[in-house]
């Protein structure tokens, strides 16, 4: 047991499991933990997160052969998303890849360490000659661990633990932080978001330095499950909630994470070979006005004008949108944005649905400048509406 699982269990922390890791599920009421990523700050330990490291002159080429991004595109202490496919052009999962100095780190928050380890062998098996320069392939996890530090204020948090530098941190690049730490600015969610990694005893310790330095921000410390809700306003891949229908990035409108002008890599081929031919569903948002007598559940169907074009894969009620959001997958020539000509049958009877694209919620984050704003200077605005009174006022009184 890790010194920072015994910090959880000590704290009351609800405990689960992913990638055979023992994770928090929650601290409290997951409502409260949305709430401290939505307005202020949450800190979550991530260390489910699978890490492994790849380096030598033929690491970024051996990458590019695996992955559906261009490696090629990001130079030290940058990152990109991307994604690793199948032979059939399947997600197999998502990934951060972040170029560190001497090697790139991969991050994926659905499979171990080992598993990024296995794949990049696989891809190295048979091709040794022409990628000779590996020097080694590693899994760094379990001896490392992520920690999470999410909302519109975390950034001042870090910046005060960490240096001024945090502030300027842009989206998609890291620093070292403690010599020992690595501190990536990406997320998932709409907020500022970072993820601090490193290993896991180095990690404890930050993990009782951060409630302590969070409190004037009264930040939460959480677990996984407010993700449900985040999710469901700002969508990502997630494959519980889309394997049983689809595994396809055409299918799920992810072709902004396909390169296909780029050389050969996993998958390519079956791609390129499902855009000539078509495919016949995709996935599309959707939204539902206010909460209804009976909200629509995983398999319901879609119809239009008596036909059955598709059914419902998740949907829930947002009550900061007062709303409920949720993924359709639709016959292909009706999935598009904007209509609401669709019915899904609940258990209640029909309801009126409109499809969207997403995400759905324009986060508090976006009315946060860091360079104006504070959550605890009293001599700045907390966000870009405060600041409009503040301005409105000194006018007044000018």
């Amino acid at each position: 047991m890790s010194k920072l699982t015994e910090i959880h269990q000590q704290h009351g922390a609800v405990m689960g499991e992913r990638n055979g890791v023992a994770i928090p599920l929650g601290y409290g009421a997951a409502e409260a933990e949305y709430q401290a990523v939505r307005k202020n700050i949450l800190l979550s330990d991530y260390s489910h997160f699978g890490i492994a490291a790849i380096s030598g002159d033929s690491a970024w080429s051996l990458l590019n052969q695996l992955v559906s991004g261009d490696v090629s595109s990001i130079r030290d202490e940058q990152a990109m998303y991307s994604l690793v496919l199948d032979e059939q052009g399947h997600i197999v999962t998502d990934l951060y890849i972040a170029c560190d100095d001497e090697r790139f780190l991969l991050l994926s928050e659905w499979v171990s360490g080992e598993t990024l380890c296995d794949m990049l062998r696989a891809k190295l098996a048979g091709n040794e000659e022409e990628f000779d320069e590996i020097e080694s392939i590693e899994s760094l996890t379990p001896e490392w661990g992520m920690l999470h530090v999410e909302g519109p204020y975390a950034w001042e948090l870090l910046a005060e633990v960490y240096g001024m530098d945090v502030i300027g941190l842009p989206f998609q690049e890291h620093m070292h932080v403690d010599d020992d730490l690595i501190l990536l600015r990406s997320g998932k969610h709409g907020e500022f978001s970072y993820k601090l990694m490193g290993p896991q005893d180095l990690l404890a310790d930050v993990w009782m330095q951060m409630q302590e330095a969070g409190e004037k921000y009264d930040m939460r410390a959480g677990g996984l499950n407010y993700q449900r809700l985040v999710r469901l306003e700002n969508p990502c891949w997630e494959p519980h909630v889309f394997n049983a229908y689809t595994n396809c990035p055409i299918v799920l409108q992810m072709q902004w994470a396909v390169r296909y002008d780029k050389d050969g890599f996993t998958g390519l081929a079956s791609l390129n070979d499902r855009v000539e031919q078509g495919v016949s569903h995709r996935v599309v948002g959707m939204t539902i006005a206010g909460k209804p007598q009976a909200i629509p559940q995983r398999g319901d169907k879609v119809m239009l004008e008596g036909n059955c074009i598709g059914e419902v894969i998740v949907c829930d009620y947002s009550a900061e949108l007062d709303a409920c959001l949720g993924r359709l997958f639709l016959t292909d020539a009706w999935a598009w944005a904007d209509i609401d000509a669709y019915r899904v049958v609940t258990s209640s009877g029909p309801i009126a649905v409109t499809t969207s694209a997403i995400p759905f919620a324009r986060n508090y984050s976006f009315l946060i400048n860091p360079s104006e704003h504070s959550y605890v200077d009293s001599t700045r605005p907390r966000d870009l509406l405060q600041q409009a009174e503040w301005q409105k006022l000194k006018e007044e009184t000018a």
